[in-house]
């Protein structure tokens, strides 16, 4: 068993969109009603975001679960079209259920961490251009000061995105997410969009005088080059100032990587900006840091005719003697958690960071059920233990790591993958919406109960 010091949170991580579906209260359309309204065929089992975890009417026994685990935090989320259907108008219902919800885990002493945009945009806002628009970063500023002045320290942690540039690379440069386009400007510009919201919130946010602290949680898929050849070499710096490091320090600390600049000048490719937006970026600074880590990127330079931007000469591949997640085809590769401990204590000033997101998908985890009716999900006991080593080893070589949620707390739909690979602590049954507790919530609640002092 591996034991962490009393003072370390270990808990879990969800999102609004991914377990409240339409819920108790008025919601507006997300672009995701919109992607599975028109091709629901995409959707694994055509199962779509309608219900999902249905968590608004079963949160109070799912936070007893939470609790009965011993989660000392969580991350989930606010729903921006929850408590703004339509942009404009409070929704007054939608408040009274947050304030609920963050009270049942007060009552049950979890600290919680609220996420103000984890991958539901809006219908509305990208009918106006996404994070492209202005007029739609001004009103998600609106939206986020209206939580900071209507909550304030009822949450112990904001968010304020998780995992920012996902859906600019799975929804304009991919098909997951809407909308399903490939236009390199595009998604650049939508990306701009998002360090200058990040940074504008965070400037509100120093008005409001609050104990919580703020930050953003990151993606951080941690880059190597394929080979030791020049070229991927080569490829892996500018792979990573567009994918991890270089995002990461913008909304870290307003530091743009001269890579990016660089080659997007080159192929006539710099976004949209003014210079007090970019002032308004340099300005950026966060409380602390989370940290999602499921897979690293191992960067080939490859032959490309498109010639449309620099990415384009790239791409990942994985070793072919690499452990395997054949559910997801992500490569398991824990030791990157070490370095990444490492490199935020040398690199990025040892700023309180914690792992918000880390877990084992599995598809037909039926097949794992005992005869008394429990999933033995053994192979996710071993994922965690492994990753959970090198934190360990991070924090005793002085990485400032706080803590530790896995994905996720209980089985989430998820996006055009819906139900396919779970990933919970606490089984969901779509028939009927009850839970289960797995093998590994048993595992997890010892490890919770050994941390000593």
């Amino acid at each position: 068993m591996i034991i962490f010091k009393k003072d370390f949170q270990i808990g879990a991580s969800m999102s609004s969109m991914q377990t409240e579906g339409k819920g108790i209260t008025k919601i507006g359309d997300l672009t995701f009603d919109k992607y599975f309204q028109e091709h629901p065929e995409l959707f694994y089992d055509r199962v779509g975001p309608e219900i999902t975890c249905d968590i608004t009417r079963h949160y109070k026994n799912d936070i007893k679960m939470f609790k009965e685990i011993g989660f000392d935090s969580l991350r989930t989320g606010f729903s921006w079209a929850r408590l703004f259907p339509d942009g404009k108008n409070l929704n007054h219902e939608a408040v009274n259920f947050y304030h609920d919800y963050i009270n049942e885990y007060k009552k049950n002493n979890i600290k919680i961490f609220m996420t103000l945009f984890h991958f539901d945009m809006p219908l509305w806002a990208h009918q106006k251009g996404g994070w492209e628009s202005r007029e739609v970063i001004n009103s998600f500023v609106n939206y986020c000061n209206f939580v900071f002045q209507e909550f304030n320290d009822e949450v112990d942690y904001y968010v304020t995105f998780n995992e920012p540039l996902v859906p600019v690379y799975e929804g304009y440069l991919n098909d997951k997410h809407y909308p399903a386009l490939n236009d390199p400007k595009q998604a650049v510009n939508q990306a701009f969009g998002i360090f200058l919201a990040h940074s504008k919130v965070l400037l509100e946010y120093k008005k409001h005088n609050l104990k919580a602290k703020i930050g953003v949680v990151f993606n951080w898929n941690y880059t190597y080059a394929y080979s030791q050849s020049k070229e991927d070499i080569d490829a892996a710096r500018i792979y990573d100032a567009y994918v991890n490091r270089g995002p990461l320090k913008i909304m870290y600390n307003g530091q743009i990587d001269p890579i990016l600049i660089e080659t997007l000048k080159e192929y006539d490719m710099l976004p949209a900006h003014s210079q007090e937006e970019i002032d308004i970026i340099k300005q950026t600074k966060i409380d602390f840091l989370g940290i999602n880590y499921y897979f690293p990127c191992r960067v080939k330079c490859k032959e490309n005719n498109l010639n449309r931007w620099v990415m384009d000469k790239f791409e990942i591949k994985i070793p072919e003697n690499a452990k395997i997640n054949p559910h997801r085809g992500w490569e398991i590769y824990p030791e990157a958690l070490y370095e990444i401990g490492m490199e935020i204590k040398n690199d990025f000033n040892n700023i309180p960071w914690y792992i918000a997101e880390n877990g084992m998908g599995v598809e037909n985890e039926e097949r794992y059920r005992n005869q008394q009716g429990m999933i033995e999900d053994d192979y996710r006991i071993e994922f965690l233990t492994d990753h959970l080593l090198q934190i360990k080893k991070a924090i005793d070589d002085g990485s400032n790591c706080f803590g530790y949620h896995l994905w996720a707390a209980l089985d989430c739909w998820s996006f055009r993958n819906a139900f396919k690979n779970r990933y919970g602590l606490i089984e969901v049954d779509l028939k009927d919406q009850s839970r289960k507790f797995k093998k590994s919530a048993y595992w997890y609640k010892q490890m919770i109960e050994a941390k000593k002092g």
